[in-house]
């Protein structure tokens, strides 16, 4: 029997996807039981396990938001994982998409602490682009100025390490339609929503975060992997395991967070900055005048002109 539970979650989250809000009690009654760590141990029942999650908290955050401790439990065991990280990132972006920022408030700073010390002991491509992701995503949903002061609250001046190590140099890594979409968007709010971003702090990684974003637009995926990531790491998992098969009809359609807000990345950014140069005038023009460099300085200008913006404040 215990090799049709992933199945059997599977059918449990295509039909909770198709429920309208309020989603029927016998659901809700079911939902305690899925945060069981024990139903976690097996691999194969963690991609399904995962998804059907994510529907309870799509489909009814308030009925979820006092287990919140619980599913960041899961999430922290997932992140523990090389293999299994993913998972992990893809409950915490379906969180910060559906959570009311009040209830996440009290969490944020240990998931961000979480989440570099993970960084630090087991830095790989695939952990690198998720996190991007979910920065971004954080950034769009929540706020950029959010993002940067949580991330100063796990340590002052850790956000200006974020910008420079992480966004600018593997910006060009992030694949995907929906994935790139996303961290256009956080980029974008990062850059021009962010007043951290234009003080003394962090002024001078200004221009090169924009050039990143850009050179994003503009250039091909970056598919290089380190030497050492080509083997897929196996953990221990003594006994018999069912490994996850995909049903069919089953499969979840990439969905995207900013489908009614943001229809073209380029005039978005050239909106906004037009945005953020009245917010602050003549300090935009400088920068991008000294810092955004060869063809990034004619695309930008592209940009502005198809969102028939003359010139920045």
């Amino acid at each position: 029997f215990t090799e049709f539970i992933p199945y059997v979650f599977q059918v449990l989250s295509l039909m909770l996807e198709l429920q309208n809000r309020p989603i029927p009690g016998q659901y809700m009654a079911l939902f305690p039981f899925l945060l069981s760590p024990q139903l976690w141990e097996r691999p194969g029942s963690i991609p399904p396990l995962t998804r059907l999650i994510q529907a309870y908290v799509e489909k009814n955050p308030d009925g979820v938001k006092d287990s919140v401790n619980s599913i960041l439990g899961i999430f922290q065991k997932l992140i523990a994982s090389r293999s299994n990280d993913h998972f992990g990132f893809y409950l915490l972006n379906t969180m910060v998409e559906h959570l009311d920022k009040v209830v996440l408030q009290t969490f944020l700073k240990s998931v961000f602490s979480l989440l570099f010390q993970r960084m630090q002991s087991s830095k790989t491509t695939k952990f690198m682009k998720n996190f991007i992701v979910f920065m971004s995503l954080f950034a769009g949903k929540i706020g950029a100025q959010v993002l940067i002061e949580t991330i100063d609250s796990v340590q002052q001046g850790l956000f200006g390490m974020v910008v420079e190590k992480i966004f600018i140099a593997e910006l060009q890594k992030i694949a995907g339609e929906t994935e790139r979409k996303i961290t256009a968007v956080g980029v974008t709010k990062i850059l021009t929503e962010g007043p951290a971003m234009l003080n003394a702090s962090y002024i001078h990684l200004w221009a090169g975060l924009l050039n990143a974003l850009v050179h994003m637009f503009e250039e091909g995926v970056d598919t290089s992997t380190p030497q050492d990531e080509h083997f897929i790491e196996i953990e221990d998992t003594p006994g018999y395991t069912t490994a996850f098969n995909q049903l069919v009809f089953a499969t979840k359609r990439p969905l995207d967070p900013f489908a009614g807000s943001v229809a073209n990345l380029k005039v978005n950014l050239a909106e906004s900055l037009k945005k953020a140069s009245v917010r602050y005038p003549g300090k935009l023009q400088p920068l991008i005048q000294s810092g955004v460099k060869g063809q990034a300085i004619n695309k930008l200008q592209e940009y502005l002109l198809s969102a028939n913006i003359a010139s920045l404040s």
